[in-house]
């Protein structure tokens, strides 16, 4: 096997196998990518037989054959060569020679035959969605991924496509965060999904995945959660469970508006957010007066007050949430003003842009302690 290769795309294909490759793992080969040449280009290939990544690269091929080498290893030395063309050569005894201008490395390999076997895409449901959409979805909504392993059904995004809107949701069971979003014009309505849940570190391999480029193509095929563009396949495996009823948790009427300024409003909490710990972590708030006042206490630490002025006009309202939890919610919205629908005492609190609906996030409130 030999070939060569542009020195900055191959150190792009190998970074984004990071991410992927398990790190403490007893199958060691799983430390490995996958490297297979192929007409004129080369297949790298990283698996942690949940999560699969297959990219193809234009190369000058001049010998064919496949490898496996350690992923981390192979990065770090392209990364510190200064030249423009590497040469990847197997050796006998898989012995794998990199070499560029004057600088040669010598490593050993592992035969392709222990690599695990990826399975071709056989097109399933399918969408078709812009990346800045789906990276919207994915930051309203991976901040409430439940990380309780005891609640696996939990520990992902679901996902579910109906008519020509794309639904996701996330909860960790304090939080709730929705987000619907329009699929592209030619999306078939024949391909509705009625709902699969992503795990979190797919969700996250996604998001880098997003990071450039207009357009993927997304499908659903037994289990398993693909997105391409181009010439790069991410294959996500799907948790197998039932998702819960996420509309019970949804508040109907009760609650009392009040809009704020979102860039006021975020950066108020990050002053109370100060004072919070493990231990404390809530923002007192009390609605009167056309105010909110905002009081988080931390008797390790100190106290933070800070006031801000709103429309309102009716009986004081006392409620506390975990201020983080606001910030999350709060941060992704992008938008000028935020509504916050607010109940008082043990009345969740709900977050959205003013004026639409295809975002909305359900905070429980926490008890505060009371001098």
């Amino acid at each position: 096997m030999n070939f060569q290769i542009s020195r900055n795309k191959f150190l792009d294909g190998i970074q984004k196998t990071l991410g992927i490759v398990e790190k403490k793992t007893t199958l060691t080969v799983l430390n490995n990518i996958l490297i297979k040449t192929e007409p004129d280009q080369i297949k790298i290939v990283a698996t942690d037989s949940e999560i699969s990544l297959v990219s193809y690269y234009d190369a000058k091929i001049i010998n064919n054959g496949m490898i496996t080498v350690p992923a981390r290893i192979i990065f770090e030395m392209v990364r510190e060569i200064e030249g423009d063309v590497i040469e990847f050569q197997v050796m006998e005894n898989n012995l794998v020679n990199v070499t560029c201008d004057k600088v040669i490395y010598k490593i050993p390999g592992t035969s392709a035959d222990d690599f695990p076997k990826i399975m071709d895409v056989e097109d399933g449901k399918s969408m078709r969605l812009e990346c800045k959409t789906f990276k919207q979805i994915i930051e309203k909504t991976f901040f409430a991924i439940s990380t309780d392993e005891m609640r696996p059904n939990l520990n992902g995004v679901f996902l579910k496509v109906k008519d020509d809107n794309v639904t996701a949701v996330a909860t960790d069971g304090h939080r709730l965060s929705i987000v619907t979003k329009p699929l592209s014009e030619d999306h078939s309505k024949d391909n509705d999904i009625e709902g699969i849940i992503i795990p979190r570190k797919g969700v996250s391999e996604i998001k880098k995945f997003i990071e450039d480029g207009e357009y993927i193509n997304t499908y659903v095929d037994e289990g398993v959660f693909v997105v391409s563009k181009k010439d790069t396949t991410l294959r996500v495996s799907l948790i197998d469970a039932d998702y819960p009823d996420y509309s019970k948790v949804i508040p109907g009427e009760g609650g009392t508006e009040i809009q704020l300024d979102n860039n006021q409003i975020l950066h108020s909490l990050r002053r109370m957010s100060v004072m919070s710990s493990d231990k404390y972590n809530g923002v007192q708030m009390n609605i009167y007066d056309n105010k909110l006042e905002l009081t988080s206490t931390n008797p390790d630490i100190g106290e933070a007050k800070d006031e801000i002025d709103i429309s309102y006009s009716g009986d004081l309202i006392e409620t506390g949430y975990n201020v983080r939890y606001l910030i999350d919610a709060m941060d992704p919205i992008g938008d000028k003003v935020i509504s916050f629908e607010v109940r008082s005492e043990n009345g969740p609190g709900v977050i959205k842009s003013a004026g639409k609906n295809d975002y909305m996030c359900v905070i429980m409130p926490v008890k505060m302690r009371k001098d």
